[in-house]
């Protein structure tokens, strides 16, 4: 989506690095110089919801944070 509003408003946006993969010939893209951008991000949910499917993701959410955590320790 992000690429997609960059090319049909010939605007400028930060897109996380995998991205460069998937732009046109017709997009130029640029690194950022310094240390690397961060962001929070948070999960939400009902605590009532039985789904397995949220369940499973809050799980595997939790190792990534875990594996993360232990890196930058």
């Amino acid at each position: 989506m992000g690429i997609s509003l960059i090319m049909s408003t010939h605007g400028v946006g930060l897109l996380p690095a995998y991205a460069q993969n998937f732009l046109p010939s017709s997009v130029t893209s640029r690194p950022l110089k310094g240390e690397t951008p961060t962001v929070d991000l948070v999960l939400g949910y009902k605590k009532s919801n039985e789904s397995p499917i949220l369940k499973l993701l809050a799980f595997e959410i939790g190792r990534v944070v875990a594996r993360v955590s232990k890196k930058t320790l």
